[in-house]
């Protein structure tokens, strides 16, 4: 159980992993898997309590009784619809077994197969997490969608020496495409300023859990609290994301906020108490005193010691 009693969220790191909790056939490829939702709906589970996964996916829905909910928004009472999942986003269903479209998904890894500096949440914003919405199409838009869909499936079927490199510039293909009719359906204006409000929220939200999980005698089940994963996973976001949104909004890094407010604890305690590097050390989350006192020096220039003498 979580805070206040409140049940743990399912999180599935693989796609293997994923496909069991659902109870759909394993995928041929780690990092990339695409289906059509017919030939899930003998198996699927048709409840999902909230879970989270660490991909992305774009989801082409035809027709279907029930909804699935991503983020803030909800497939209920849409049919021609494309909609979104991304890492870390929390994720639930409940669906008839009579839904009809295709979905891919696929990891930042498979996403940066040709060129690792690429960032997705960069390229295409509109999956962000907060921005997920998802967007009513017309037959002849959902026409065009379902043939690029098909052409994936076709290949990822395939599986020969060409088939990853394939699917992968179809992903790209289906990405654009996206992005294109997203500008179209969502005004401008809209996207601007849920970008900005959005951003500017996550960015106190990701402050102000950075100041409280150094709380003396702060309880973690897991995680360390000097990473960005750590706060990524609570914000529901990709780490990449959560980097991207600070350091547009903020002009530093999740990593050189997370350190600021370190070293500036770390400064505080040995300048005004007599505790020892170890304990200050486990204070702020360190199994080994070695690792704070290196991380200190690579800060500051100066070993706590040196620091606290001076």
């Amino acid at each position: 159980m979580g805070d206040k009693g409140r049940p743990m969220i399912s999180h599935y790191s693989t796609l293997k992993d994923y496909c069991k909790a659902i109870n759909i056939a394993l995928p041929q490829w780690d990092e990339f898997d695409t289906r059509r939702f017919e030939d899930n709906m003998k198996t699927v589970h048709q409840q999902m309590a909230p879970f989270k996964h660490e991909f992305y996916a774009i989801a082409l829905k035809l027709d279907g009784g029930g909804y699935a909910k991503t983020g803030n928004y909800s497939t209920k009472n849409l049919k021609a619809t494309i909609f979104f999942n991304s890492p870390y986003q929390i994720i639930q269903w409940d669906i008839a077994p009579d839904w009809d479209g295709h979905y891919i998904i696929f990891s930042e890894d498979f996403y940066q197969r040709e060129d690792t500096k690429r960032q997705i949440s960069t390229d295409f914003p509109f999956l962000l997490v907060d921005n997920t919405i998802p967007l009513t199409i017309t037959d002849e838009e959902a026409g065009g969608f379902l043939k690029t869909f098909e052409d994936i499936l076709a290949e990822h079927n395939k599986n020969d020496q060409s088939s990853k490199t394939i699917c992968h510039l179809n992903t790209q293909i289906l990405l654009h495409k996206v992005a294109r009719i997203f500008k179209e359906k969502v005004p401008s204006k809209q996207q601007s300023f849920t970008h900005r409000d959005n951003d500017l929220d996550l960015v106190s939200r990701f402050k102000t859990l950075v100041e409280t999980s150094f709380y003396p005698d702060k309880p973690f089940e897991k995680g360390e609290p000097h990473k960005v994963q750590f706060y990524a996973e609570q914000l529901h976001l990709h780490p990449n994301h959560l980097n991207a949104v600070v350091k547009r909004i903020a002009s530093q890094s999740a990593s050189e906020i997370i350190y600021r407010h370190m070293v500036s604890l770390a400064k505080s305690k040995l300048r005004n108490t007599t505790k020892s590097i170890k304990e200050i050390a486990f204070e702020l989350y360190y199994n080994y005193p070695n690792h704070f006192a290196n991380f200190f020096k690579k800060q500051t220039g100066m070993t706590p010691n040196q620091f606290r003498k001076g």
